[in-house]
Parts: C-alpha cells; structure tokens; sequence
C-alpha cells in the first residue's frame, strides 16, 4: 500500500471512530466525537460531547435544534482532558470551534480533519480562528467517509 493510500485510510478509520463515539454525546443538538493523535501515530484520547460528570443530560428544554447548547462540553475538550502531554492530529466529527481550536493548538495539534464544517460561527469568531490557524501552520481539512 502506498504511502497516500496508507494515509487516507488512517483518516477513514479514525474519522469512523470519532463518529462511533460521537453516539454517546448527550446533547439534543449535536452528537460530536473526537479522537485525538500522539505524534506517533498512537491514539491519546477520544472523547464526546456531553454534560459535567453528576450533572444531568440535556433535554429538549435546555437545548434543540433551534438553540445552541450551552450545557455540555466539548468533545474536543473531553479528549484533551482525558489525554497527557503533547497531541499532534485531532479527528472530529464537526469542525472544531474557537475555543476548541485554541485548546487543540495549545496542546500542539498541528492537523484537524473533521466531517462537517461548523456553520453557525460568527464572521468575527471565523476570522480569529484562521489566523490561529495560519500562524501555527495548523493543517485544517474537511474528509468525506468513503463507502
């Protein structure tokens, strides 16, 4: 296998994952998953949307399709929280938002591959997020699951 076939596989197989995990999200809105990558090649952590552990889920009252959910964490946050030391690739379903995208940076994620764009983000927030984005040369790419 070469090595282009060999890399868009381990984006197949990963992107799958964070979707796999994305069933456990709480969130009424938006199930997102996450799966996070040492340098090595080595998962660090994976994680999902949800409520703070001991707090209650979300319910149609607190969030919908129609309100964003401020209720729950981040998927993106969950993984980072649950890994140690450096990461260097983040799968998401959803593409990352700014705070997400600041926490990944931080933590030394230089590639985000992710399945939908975030759509509702405002201009300004946008604009932030690709500036981040282009001074750490942080690779940014939406991936379609192949059948």
């Amino acid at each position: 296998m070469t090595t282009s076939k060999r890399s868009v596989l381990k984006d197949q197989v990963f992107l799958r994952m964070a979707l796999e995990i994305s069933r456990l999200g709480t969130c009424c809105r938006l199930k997102v998953g996450c799966i996070l990558l040492r340098s090595d090649g080595g998962i660090a952590s994976g994680g999902f949307n949800g409520a703070l552990p001991g707090m209650a889920h979300c319910t149609p009252e607190t969030c919908g399709p129609d309100k964003r959910c401020l209720h729950t964490s981040h998927a993106e946050e969950n993984a980072l929280g649950f890994s140690e030391g450096a990461v260097a690739v983040a799968y998401v379903t959803d593409e990352p938002c700014l705070t997400c995208t600041r926490a990944l940076v931080r933590r030394g994620v230089r590639r985000v591959v992710f399945l939908r764009p975030y759509t509702s983000m405002a201009e300004q927030e946008k604009a932030e997020r690709t500036a981040i984005l282009a001074h750490f040369g942080v690779k940014w790419e939406q991936v379609e699951l192949q059948a």
